[in-house]
């Protein structure tokens, strides 16, 4: 029997094991949506403190319920561990680690390369391997391959299949979950796409394969690059239209009756999360490869980039009409998480305002429900604070930066002395109401 006839049966009967390389927000769902399929799951991750809290069943992912993940440990099913000679035991095996930007905002390849040394030197023949972490497009033919190869000194098509596959994680998201969300999903070869396919079915419901590793990659950069350039041009044109007088969520809500043609996108103080304002930044490295200039997408990046210190010149605008400077005033922001109702504050915008706002004198402080502390780029901490009458009271600025459901509009009006809101949660401008 050949490694692909033998993988195929494993995995007809559910006798393969699975790891999984990192354990965050892609990384941890996918191995329990695995797991709960009665499939044996190894979650590998350099993190000693998710390690143990996973054995434990101590879940820290809001999207996945703590009593699943507990049952599954429980059960065997699924165990955490930072010993990655345990690949070696794997027959299909997904990299699903950070890809950040360094200071120079170039991709920061260190988790991908770092995974895929430790799968090479423990790879066995028969063994499937997809990587899932946002990269630019050509990563996995010409950045992983290589360092598999030559790691393991086996051949891909005919000793293991390598495939990509864009993780599709909407935190908060009710709907849509690893599970439902339809997967994408190119290889190298025809083996390793038909292997793929039957390894993922077990786990995800729809499938959609694509031609090649790198039409998957492009994939994931235009999904994010999309939202990118229309959440930026909305921004850009509220900024205007606040110049002008001209309610810019009233023009959206009446220009979305059209049922053609059009999608609304809101505007906010900026974009958050791991991969819209970081995709274009790895599009623009490959594009460089090829001498090619993406213009609109250098200049959606570049609105983003410029919104924290046009919300911190906002709430210095709002603070003069009170005869008050942004130095040594007290500035409250309400909510730090990127999007609302998630307990996930990666590149949030908030951020990055709240510490131009520190730089320039302001007392800052923050209440966020569903997270309890912060660090900045700074490296000043702070504790989330009660949302109380006279926390609002005291401060000199409210400053509404994440429209989580439980923002009661009407008691953050009634006892602020001042707000900036950010996020249309208080529908009236007013004298002390000052919106985006």
């Amino acid at each position: 029997m050949s490694n692909k006839e033998e993988l195929l049966q494993k995995i007809a009967d559910k006798e393969l094991t699975v790891g999984v390389i990192g354990l965050g927000y892609v990384g941890l769902p996918l191995a329990v949506c695995f797991a709960a399929k009665k499939v044996k799951v190894l979650g590998f991750d350099t993190s000693s403190e998710r390690v143990s809290k996973l054995n434990s069943g101590d879940n820290y992912i809001s999207d996945i319920d703590d009593n699943k993940l507990a049952s599954l440990v429980q059960q065997e099913r699924f165990n955490a561990t930072n010993d990655f000679a345990l690949l070696g035991e794997c027959n299909a095996i997904f990299i699903c680690v950070p890809t950040p930007l360094d200071k120079f905002k170039k991709p920061e390849m260190s988790f991908i390369e770092n995974a895929c040394g430790q799968i090479g030197a423990n790879l066995q023949p028969g063994t499937f391997i997809s990587l899932e972490s946002t990269t630019y497009p050509t990563t996995t033919e010409e950045f992983v391959l290589p360092i598999l190869e030559k790691e393991s000194k086996l051949k891909e098509g005919e000793d293991f299949w390598l495939a990509y596959s864009p993780e599709r994680v909407d935190p908060g998201n009710k709907e849509y979950s690893t599970q439902n969300t339809p997967k994408v999903l190119g290889a190298i070869s025809n083996d390793g796409l038909e292997i793929g396919k039957a390894i993922y079915s077990i786990a995800v419901e729809e499938l959609y394969p694509v031609s090649s590793p790198r039409i998957a990659e492009m994939v994931k950069i235009l999904e994010n690059t999309y939202r990118l350039v229309n959440i930026s041009l909305i921004n850009e044109l509220a900024l205007l239209a606040g110049k002008m007088d001209i309610n810019i969520w009233e023009v959206i809500d009446a220009a979305a009756t059209k049922p053609f043609g059009f999608q609304p996108f809101y505007p906010g103080p900026g974009i958050g999360g791991h991969c819209i304002p970081l995709d274009p930044f790895y599009l623009e490295h490959i594009a460089r490869k090829f001498n090619f200039d993406l213009s609109m997408i250098h200049t959606a990046g570049h609105i983003d980039l410029l919104m924290a210190h046009r919300m911190t010149v906002k709430i210095t605008s709002a603070l003069n009409r009170q005869k008050k400077a942004i130095n040594g005033s007290k500035i409250l922001f309400l909510g730090v998480a990127y999007k609302p109702d998630i307990n996930d504050e990666r590149e949030s915008p908030a951020l990055k305002i709240m510490e131009e706002v520190e730089n320039k004198g302001g007392e800052v402080s923050y209440h966020d429900p569903y997270i309890s502390a912060v660090t900045l780029g700074s490296g000043s901490r702070f504790e989330s604070r009660e949302m109380a009458e006279p926390v609002l009271a005291a401060a000199d600025c409210v400053v509404i930066t994440t429209n989580h459901k439980s923002f009661d509009a009407d008691f953050i009006e009634k006892n602020s002395k001042l707000i900036v809101d950010l996020r249309n949660v208080i529908k009236e401008a007013s004298d002390k109401v000052y919106k985006l």
